[in-house]
């Protein structure tokens, strides 16, 4: 399993990265400030409050463009809590940005007359500095579906709302969370997936460097293993252990892989930042392909298949219909839901032997196909089984992912908790 570094030890990275954070974001706050600060003329109906530090980012990035798409009907601002986010986003989007640390500039976003209501993308503890305002309607939407243990927090029943993904989330947080009101939660599956996904540049320069004819005839894997996680619970990360052993798998098998780190790998254990140096190497030097790109959608398009780990991508990748492997957490004490997606698709632990990887990868729908056969009589009829299981799931964790349902539902959603509020403090005077 290798060697599970002491709690103090992680805790110490953690404080030691985010006093850097926080000195590094200082250095630059004036300047944003001055550039981003709140703008005396805004009148934003809907704001985006979003506290998390620069490694954190793409926790909002991804909500980019449904927030776009809402904007045609409400006004949209975004207000960091971080410098040096504010001016990354302010280069990535169409919407206002505004950065504001100080309670006065919360002041100037939230407390005007105008805001309806507040959007949140994670659990910062920052967030409840935004919750004193009583006006608004304050909804929590994650930065993705999963069934990690942060998924299902008492920090919940601090907002007005729940944007849920589907089913199995309402389901979830049912269960655990004791006196939370099913009318709390509102379905509005996962928007982004609707949203264009543009081929990059560098995968179509990979794509001409790489093809030929023997190239041409690989199956694509697309491998997006999760980090390594802050809590023993949250351990669903596995790559030390399943790193090197599942890229020689795959290589071996002559897959093309499109491996994609999570942006916070090795954020707090070194041994996944040494093995995703390895892993970018193996990858690279068999032509595969390291995924640092912003966007996730592309990757659906153009792989057969994903490994990955408990994170947002595994079940994102469940509106494809393609073949789905999950590796399952080598620490013991990460939550493990019962009767959860690690049940309802092949899965395996980051120890077994490759061969073993093989087999399993061999079920879905002969990932490998050219390597792994399959030759049961019957094989057409448990490829069918399979394809029915991947469509029930994705139903049951997505709802209806017909192009353009999901973006739909979140701006109907969003309206709907909108025109709410502008009744209830039109009758409130």
């Amino acid at each position: 399993m290798g060697v599970r570094l002491p709690g103090p030890v992680k805790r110490a990275v953690h404080v030691t990265r985010r006093a850097a954070d926080i000195v590094a974001d200082r250095a630059v706050a004036a300047s944003a400030h001055r550039d981003l600060g709140p703008h005396p003329e805004d009148s934003f109906a809907v704001v985006v409050h979003f506290a998390g530090d620069s490694a954190s980012a793409y926790q909002l990035e991804q909500w980019r463009w449904p927030l776009e798409q809402l904007a045609q009907y409400l006004d949209v601002g975004i207000l960091c809590r971080s410098a040096r986010t504010a001016r990354v986003l302010a280069a990535q989007t169409t919407l206002p940005v505004r950065f504001g640390r100080r309670m006065a500039d919360l002041d100037a976003v939230l407390g005007g007359n105008e805001v309806r209501c507040v959007l949140y993308v994670n659990q910062s503890p920052l967030n409840f500095h935004a919750l004193r305002y009583p006006r608004p309607a304050h909804i929590h939407m994650s930065h993705g579906e999963s069934e990690k243990s942060s998924m299902v927090t008492n920090q919940l029943k601090a907002y007005d709302y729940v944007f849920t993904a589907g089913t199995a989330a309402r389901e979830r947080i049912a269960s655990q969370l004791i006196g939370f009101a099913d009318d709390r939660m509102i379905d509005v599956g996962r928007p982004q997936l609707d949203g264009p996904s543009a081929v990059p540049q560098k995968w179509t320069e990979h794509l001409a460097a790489t093809s030929d004819e023997s190239k041409d005839s690989r199956r694509v894997v697309f491998w997006a293993p999760t980090w390594e996680g802050d809590s023993p619970s949250m351990a669903y990360g596995t790559l030390p252990v399943s790193g090197p052993r599942l890229a020689r798998t795959l290589i071996s098998a002559d897959a093309q892989i499109i491996y994609r780190p999570h942006p916070r790998t090795g954020f707090l254990d070194p041994q996944f930042r040494a093995a995703d140096d390895e892993l970018r190497a193996l990858v690279e030097g068999a032509g595969g392909f390291v995924d640092t790109t912003t966007d996730i959608g592309w990757q659906f398009t153009a792989a057969d298949a994903c490994i990955a780990e408990m994170s947002a991508i595994a079940f994102d990748w469940l509106s494809t219909g393609k073949p789905l492997a999950l590796i399952r957490p080598a620490d013991g004490r990460a939550d493990i839901v019962p009767g959860g997606l690690f049940s309802r698709v092949p899965s395996f632990l980051p120890t077994v032997a490759p061969e073993a990887v093989i087999t399993v990868l061999g079920t879905l729908n002969s990932v490998l196909g050219d390597v792994v056969k399959n030759d049961s009589d019957n094989s057409g009829d448990a490829g069918a089984r399979e394809q029915l299981l991947l469509a029930e799931a994705s139903h049951y964790y997505l709802g209806d992912t017909e192009p353009g349902a999901q973006i739909h539902r979140f701006t109907q959603a969003i309206r709907h908790v909108v025109d709410q509020r502008e009744r209830i403090l039109s009758q409130d005077g």
